[in-house]
């Protein structure tokens, strides 16, 4: 999805305004993109929802997520050229008619103290968003709090902390990739709870 070298638009060189307006929007209408989860991510809401095992974990999986489809660019250490890492993994499900995450209740997120590192991101980890800034405006068409950004309102964040949000994520991308590499890209070898029909039922 990113190389190495993080790019911050223009826009955002001298950082970025943001408060959470708490509206929900983020949290539906998933066909402008998906929420990614990762090993982590996952440990930490087994974690919050006292999951215990494999049989939980399975039905857990049944229920909320899905297997999707990602890109990661990047260049191993001795390689001459960069290449795109085409891979799976896991994301949220959705529903309703809005398309909103089963975790959002009274435009609240239920499990807010172990949501993912990509909603507790948004949108200064986002690396499409940080750097491009027609995407950032896009996105600003149905977040509030993104609108007041582009007018300087809310909570400052330096090119440093954007820096170190966006550069996280890519360790964690990296992280995941070069194990899926290990295991063959077969997400059944890196999550070993999930049914082997999943892929299958998910679509």
């Amino acid at each position: 999805m990113v190389s190495h070298t993080i790019q911050l638009a223009k826009k955002f060189e001298n950082g970025v305004y943001f408060t959470c307006e708490m509206c929900g929007a983020c949290c539906r209408g998933f066909k402008d993109g998906e929420v990614y989860l990762y090993q982590d991510d996952i440990k930490k809401l087994a974690r919050h929802l006292n999951l215990k095992g494999k049989s939980e974990l399975r039905k857990f999986a049944n229920k909320y997520l899905k297997i999707v489809s990602d890109s990661f660019f990047w260049k191993e250490p001795g390689a001459v050229r960069e290449k795109t890492y085409r891979y799976k993994t896991l994301g949220f499900r959705f529903t309703g008619d809005d398309e909103h995450c089963h975790f959002l209740k009274d435009n609240k997120c239920t499990v807010h103290e172990a949501r993912p590192f990509q909603c507790r991101a948004f949108p200064i980890g986002w690396n499409m968003l940080i750097n491009s800034f027609k995407n950032f405006t896009d996105y600003s068409k149905k977040c509030p709090a993104l609108q007041k950004s582009l007018e300087y309102k809310g909570q400052f964040y330096s090119k440093e902390e954007i820096l170190k949000w966006a550069n996280e994520e890519y360790e964690i991308e990296k992280k995941y990739v070069l194990k899926m590499k290990k295991n063959d890209f077969n997400i059944f070898k890196v999550y070993k709870f999930l049914p082997k029909d999943f892929q299958l039922i998910r679509n």
